[in-house]
């Protein structure tokens, strides 16, 4: 066994971001045992789904450098295959008692994240081509295009009507209050974000953040820059279709208006609130953002005037943009990369890329 000595060159060689991230945890799994309402506990497990997806969502916008208003697509690849394995092909098709075969669930959540991730690489190799605003329109429709299908095709789908979808279990135990399914979304996303982390400082990791940096000095290194593009869409997507799994199966029911473009919309405004290119930002985005939502609630003015609170939420994120374009914890990097160039910056880019292409 480890001397308390060498136990406590661990602890220090963690630093404080370690001791930080270990203290975090360990708050957040004691909370359920403090906090008594259902209300909250729901407000936290919502939270954390949209952490992961933050985080997966940061992978392609803020390490990557690419923009995508169309993640909430492959969200909705993961929920709609759980659930119409779980009801339409295995319930009503076989007959199969959904209870008996409970381990689907955890299958599915590995499956689920590979099909999305199938649907990313599909959809990236001819859109990663496009750059800025037509990358963005691309993606936008993508989403779009999921939902309208979801909502038309009724003999799969069951399209507006959507899909009653059962509680995670193991071996008979149910996963059906919601302090059970909030320690289980918390050890997903404990076990996401640790994912990402590790992908992110490999090679892989800083060959997404020489794209994002300079993509053209990036393909000059080496990097097969649409390789690489690709490999971010597929990954970020990844997490989107495990938390669709989850999403399905803790809401019980899947509909198409659980994916519209707003949800898209909301996923971007978390990672650029938190801070693009950082780990802890999109976490930070999350908690602050859903909270202050469900905190302006509960004001009898906003309750009468429901607008008002997306107002104030718009608001926010202006100000954030104006006064801290990088977020509340991006990287000096980001920031960097942000600060408007001079004339004289500029044309010095212009004229270096001219003399590489006429060479």
């Amino acid at each position: 066994m480890p001397s308390a000595s060498s136990l406590g060159q661990r602890v220090r060689g963690l630093g404080w971001y370690g001791a930080f991230v270990i203290a975090a945890v360990a708050v957040a799994m004691v909370l359920p045992l403090i906090i008594d309402s259902d209300r909250w506990l729901t407000l936290l497990t919502i939270v954390l789904i949209y952490v992961v997806l933050a985080s997966g969502l940061n992978i392609v916008v803020g390490f990557t450098g690419l923009l995508d208003l169309g993640y909430v697509a492959f969200y909705a690849v993961g929920g709609y295959y759980t659930a119409i394995l779980f009801i339409q092909v295995l319930e009503l098709h076989f007959g199969v008692v959904v209870s008996e075969v409970w381990w689907l669930f955890w299958v599915n959540l590995l499956v689920g994240g590979l099909l999305a991730s199938i649907a990313g690489a599909i959809i990236g190799y001819p859109t990663l081509r496009l750059r800025g605003d037509y990358l963005a329109i691309m993606t936008l429709a993508f989403g779009e295009i999921i939902r309208i299908v979801a909502n038309n095709w009724d003999a799969v789908t069951r399209g507006p009507s959507g899909i009653s979808v059962p509680n995670p279990a193991v071996a008979g135990f149910v996963f059906d209050d919601a302090r059970r399914l909030y320690w289980l979304i918390l050890g997903l996303a404990i076990l996401s974000v640790f994912l990402i982390s590790r992908v992110i400082r490999s090679r892989i990791g800083r060959a997404w953040t020489a794209i994002r940096e300079d993509e053209i000095a990036a393909e000059a290194m080496g990097i097969h820059t649409s390789r690489y593009k690709l490999l971010s869409y597929a990954v970020g997507a990844f997490f989107a279709g495990v938390m669709g799994v989850f999403f399905a199966h803790y809401l019980n029911f899947v509909h198409p208006s659980n994916f519209k473009l707003m949800e898209s919309i909301l996923m971007v405004s978390l990672v650029v609130l938190g801070g693009m290119g950082n780990l802890i930002g999109p976490i930070a985005g999350a908690v602050l953002w859903i909270s202050l939502q469900e905190y302006l609630r509960d004001f009898e003015f906003i309750q009468a005037h429901p607008e008002v609170r997306g107002i104030a939420m718009g608001a926010v994120l202006v100000a954030m943009m104006v006064l801290r374009p990088q977020g509340l914890l991006g990287s000096r990097r980001v920031a960097l990369e942000m600060r408007p160039r001079t004339v004289h910056q500029s044309e010095q880019e212009r004229q270096a890329v001219a003399d590489v292409r006429s060479r």
